[in-house]
Formats: C-alpha cells, sequence, structure tokens
C-alpha cells in the first residue's frame, strides 16, 4: 500500500514538472502609425525591446520612401493579427 501512495506521489509531482507550461511571453513589434496613408504598420517579431529599436531605421526609411508621412513609433509587446492595418476609405481610394 506504501508503494501505491509512493507511486501516486510520484505521478503528481511529474504532472507539476511535464504539464503544459505557461504561455511564452509575447515578442516585441514595432508599431508605426502613419497618417498620410492613413495606416498601422507592424514589424517583428523581435526576442528584445533593443532589437526592436535598432530595426527602426530602416523600417521608417522604407516608408518614407513610398511617400508615408509618419506620425508615431511605438515598441511594444503584442501579437498582431495584421501586419498591415489601413483604412478602407484610403484603400478604396487606391483601387479606383
Amino acid at each position: 500500500m506504501l508503494g501505491f501512495y509512493l507511486f501516486c506521489i510520484y505521478v503528481a509531482v511529474l504532472s507539476v514538472f511535464a504539464g503544459p507550461s505557461p504561455r511564452s511571453p509575447e515578442k516585441w513589434w514595432v508599431e508605426i502609425v502613419t497618417n498620410l496613408p492613413h495606416c498601422t504598420y507592424y514589424f517583428g517579431p523581435f526576442d528584445t525591446d533593443k532589437e526592436a529599436s535598432s530595426n527602426i531605421p530602416g523600417y521608417v526609411e522604407d516608408l518614407e520612401s513610398e511617400g508615408a508621412k509618419r506620425v508615431s513609433i511605438r515598441i511594444k509587446r503584442c501579437q498582431p493579427s495584421e501586419l498591415t492595418i489601413c483604412d478602407s476609405e484610403f484603400s478604396e481610394g487606391i483601387a479606383a
């Protein structure tokens, strides 16, 4: 009987250590919002905020070369569902 209890304790300890790991923290992303076109762009993911920050100049240069006018830049932890989000009004103007 003692063996059964020790086995149960053993299984309980294993389940604690081998159970599902907690959700890993979200990665770092660069969020750039422009007012012309009115869009939000996400660049990433990055393991650290410093890594994300060091890549900002290239992203800004690319957007400005396409005529975008920047409004704000943020580095944040998230998991964007879309990498580019533009106002539908602007998108319809491009398609026409």
